[in-house]
């Protein structure tokens, strides 16, 4: 799917109620509603009723999406719920929602731009928004009001009592695309080192900025489990200073921690610092990556753990598990276990292995990452695996057995073991 900006076109009947509300649909046993709105000279809270036609306007929540050049229409519809006649004149008001420009009127045509409502008769108003062609990349906003009523509250500019809120986004197809999965699950020992490859294309015809930076704020965790930010010096990129129309450029991010780090879970995102001229300069999110580093450090010792082996006892088995997460092409020295039994009477025994096993999940709903592929199907996203090593240890001494465990290249590790008995 092409990342876009979705217009919303909201159509809501009235206005939000606030101090001495008013609304657009009085009751249906009277032909008029008398509310009470705070004037604006009566900022202590004194109020003055008013009398307001009795119109329902039809809630619409539209998905629009409209380039520059394109137009499309909506649909709302009006109903009169006074006893009388009511002449509608329907035209683009202000002020639309608060940090959004301004629908220009030029862009809007109503159809009808002026009727008369019989008592309790209804008609459907088309708003028809045409987005010239030199628009500017962004939201806009305005309301439609279909009567002159108005209503007032402190501080602020009249509000039109019967209205339809709409909100436009222009937008236009991006031409510069991440190509490569911008969220990052990894491990890695102390004193290593990390490099993601971000790989962006430019189909424009004209050259974008690149200028990676850390852009999440330094926080320390405060209850267990809570990730750390990757501390700023840790991290390095080797990006281009731009990227040339209709060209592919690689932006390296590479985290190399100290050897004194403290081990456990970090986190940090990345933006790119690329410029599309195509989208908003407040949408940034589609070029930011999000980097989570589970640190941890080899041990110097190897794990031990006993356990008491009967005269029944004929052999036994030590598995060795480990959960890795999904690496796709990035290298990954492979795991591997030294094991040794020591016997009762002190006596080291080198382990036996015996089986190797490697299992997986294979989704076919869960999203496809490029870097979570193990086949070229894209019908099929691998989420991860197992590894499980077996080792033996045949007719053991009876007594209390103890096994040394050195992981090799895995941060953790499940044992199982088994002792078979003869009848």
């Amino acid at each position: 799917m092409q990342p876009r900006t979705l217009l919303f076109v909201v159509l809501v009947a009235g206005l939000v109620t606030a101090t001495g509300a008013v609304t657009a649909a009085p009751q249906a046993d009277s032909a008029t509603k008398t509310v009470e709105t705070t004037s604006d000279t009566a900022v202590s809270g004194q109020t003055t009723p008013a009398n307001y036609t009795r119109l329902y306007i039809e809630d619409q929540y539209r998905n629009l999406e409209l380039k520059p050049g394109e137009s499309d229409t909506v649909t709302v519809t009006v109903e009169n719920g006074e006893d009388e006649a009511v002449t509608l004149s329907p035209r683009v008001a202000t002020p639309p929602t608060p940090g959004q420009q301004v629908v220009d009127p030029s862009w809007v045509s109503i159809a009808p731009d002026e009727t008369t409502l019989d008592a309790d008769e209804s008609r459907e108003i088309e708003i028809d928004v045409s987005v010239p062609s030199d628009a500017e990349i962004g939201q806009y906003g305005g309301m439609i009001a279909f009567t002159d009523e108005t209503v007032r509250y402190p501080g602020r500019p009249p509000q039109p009592v019967h209205s339809a809120r709409v909100s436009v986004d222009v937008w236009q197809e991006p031409t510069v695309r991440i190509e490569s999965d911008t969220h990052v699950y990894t491990q890695l020992k102390a004193r290593g080192s990390y490099t993601r490859e971000i790989t962006v294309r430019n189909t424009g015809d004209e050259a974008v900025p690149v200028t990676p930076q850390l852009s999440t704020e330094d926080r320390r965790r405060h209850y267990p489990g809570q990730r750390e930010t990757l501390d700023r010096s840790w991290i390095s990129f080797d990006a281009p200073s731009e990227i040339a129309p209709e060209s592919t450029e690689t932006v390296e991010i590479t985290v190399a921690p100290p050897a004194d780090a403290d081990r456990g879970d970090y986190s940090a995102q990345v933006d790119l610092g690329i410029k599309d001229p195509t989208r908003r300069d407040d949408n940034s999110y589609w070029q930011e990556v999000d980097l989570n580093i589970q640190l941890w450090t080899p041990p110097e010792e190897p794990f031990e753990t006993g356990f008491r082996v009967s005269e029944a006892t004929t052999n036994v088995s030590l598995t060795l598990s480990t959960h890795n997460r999904p690496q796709g092409d990035d290298a990954r020295p492979p795991t591997d276990f030294d094991v040794t039994f020591v016997a009762p009477d002190g006596r080291e025994v080198d382990a036996e292995r015996v089986r190797v096993r490697s299992s997986g999940h294979v989704s076919l709903g869960a999203e496809r990452r490029p870097r979570m592929q193990s086949s070229r199907d894209e019908t099929y996203a691998a989420e991860g695996g197992q590894q499980q090593f077996t080792y033996r240890l045949d007719a053991p001494q009876a007594g209390q057995w103890s096994v040394r465990v050195m992981p090799e290249n895995t941060m953790a590790f499940e044992y199982d073991i088994t002792r078979n008995e003869r009848p």
